[in-house]
């Protein structure tokens, strides 16, 4: 009986340990996660409804419109992503794009375009493009095959002078940066950000937890400082221009997705759009699955829909005229700044250069001879923290205020802007823009 009794006890604290330390990993791993949800992500979102009601629309002084959209972006030709067109409108329209630049991976070394989806759906420009492994993206912006089997600096020469548009992605990585003619490199991509990260896990778990309502706070909480992209792209542009860029490098492929077929079996989907099984439904089927949505989606569990990656960052691009083609030529002209829109709609901001008596010489960009720069000036719709970089080192500050001046007192150099927001008791990267170059 004593034996019973003891081991009846050491069974029971056995338990009883086991509890506290499961309670203990409950705590630790999704603990923070809860306390976003009922305690930091409330907050966060009422101060920035009141950020919101700030807004002020500045006078359009830049003569063109700027247009919103997003750059490095993959559909279902892409062997990780399984977009389809109505998917990406719908998250597309939500985040009020005008543009979507793709960059589906290639099937073959021989690359034929257009291909994927290309041309204009519900007013949204889609142009065709794509993402190769050796962190190379184009645009060809023609009928064309490329060959991947030619030599990386022939192909990016005969891409540039046919008329497309070339960026270095995954700037993390190396790149040939001496290459005189690619025009263009991410200076934020949400997948860079994500992989500096102490793990995906957090990220996973307080997605899953705080789900659709706060799921572009996860997306924030992610964001880190490129200071080491950045400070290339300063080095670089002291050489020749290159222009930066956001990327949202959207796959929508971190998901699992059920929906029934004819014959009355259930197709399971996971990440990176791959099949896992076929099968009668079942008792997991029969709790999870309800009425097929309108893409033909029993269930649908994802952690990167399009919309939060397209409403994550943005790029404004000033054209005159709204076209495929207009849209790369000024991206090309460095006429555009990036945008963490989940922040705050840029709408309305502009960076440009006057001379003494006034009048506009120069956007972000251009190159403008010092004689006719006599001031930086910009304009926002919401107050900020304006810092101006010239050549990589911070050079003037100002705090909460919608507009901008500096005068340059004759002092070449390429001049480039960072906009903050105060937001969660600091003062957040809003928006990076291209440099305006002095000479």
């Amino acid at each position: 009986m004593g034996f019973l009794k003891t081991t009846g006890r050491i069974f029971y604290i056995l338990i009883l340990a086991l509890l506290i330390l499961l309670g203990i990993l409950f705590i630790i791993y999704f603990g923070p996660s809860i306390w976003k949800k009922w305690v930091t992500y409330p907050r966060l979102e009422k101060e920035r409804a009141e950020l919101w009601l700030k807004f002020k629309k500045p006078p359009s002084v830049i003569p063109a419109v700027s247009h919103k959209g997003v750059m490095h972006s993959h559909t279902y030709w892409s062997h990780d992503s399984g977009g389809l067109l109505p998917v990406i409108l719908e998250g597309a329209k939500k985040a009020k794009l005008e543009f979507i630049f793709l960059s589906d991976h290639p099937h073959e070394k021989l690359d034929s375009f257009p291909r994927s989806y290309h041309g204009i759906f519900d007013g949204i420009i889609i142009e065709a493009g794509t993402e190769t492994s050796n962190g190379l993206m184009v645009q060809p912006f023609d009928s064309t095959v490329l060959d991947w089997n030619l030599p990386f600096d022939e192909i990016i020469h005969d891409i540039v002078t046919n008329g497309g548009l070339v960026t270095y992605v995954h700037t993390e990585k190396e790149h040939p940066w001496g290459n005189p003619d690619y025009q263009a490199m991410e200076i934020y991509n949400i997948h860079t950000d994500l992989i500096d990260e102490d793990g995906i896990l957090p990220f996973i778990i307080n997605s899953t937890i705080n789900g659709k309502e706060y799921r572009h706070w996860g997306f924030r909480e992610l964001y880190n400082d490129q200071t080491a992209i950045w400070a290339r792209w300063d080095s670089l542009n002291q050489h020749r221009r290159i222009v930066g860029i956001g990327a949202v490098d959207a796959h929508n492929n971190n998901s699992f997705k059920a929906r029934y077929l004819n014959d009355g079996q259930v197709e399971w989907i996971g990440p990176n759009n791959d099949p896992l099984s076929i099968k009668k439904p079942g008792l997991l089927e029969k709790i999870l699955l309800g009425e097929p949505d309108k893409f033909g989606w029993a269930f649908r569990w994802e952690m990167d829909p399009y919309f939060n990656s397209f409403n994550h960052v943005n790029d404004y691009v000033f054209c005159d005229t709204f076209s495929n083609v207009n849209i790369k030529d000024n991206i090309i002209k460095g006429h555009v700044f990036v945008s963490f829109e989940s922040l705050a709609e840029a709408d309305g901001f502009q960076y440009f250069s006057t001379d003494s008596q006034n009048k506009v010489t120069g956007i972000l960009g251009d190159s403008v001879a010092i004689d006719d720069a006599g001031f930086l000036k910009a304009l926002s719709p919401f107050p900020v923290k304006f810092q101006l970089f010239n050549s990589g080192k911070i050079i003037d500050e100002m705090e909460g205020s919608y507009d901008y001046e500096f005068n340059l007192e004759r002092k070449p150099g390429n001049y480039r802007l960072v906009a903050s927001l105060w937001l969660d008791d600091k003062w957040i990267p809003w928006i990076l823009t291209n440099p305006i170059f002095v000479y």
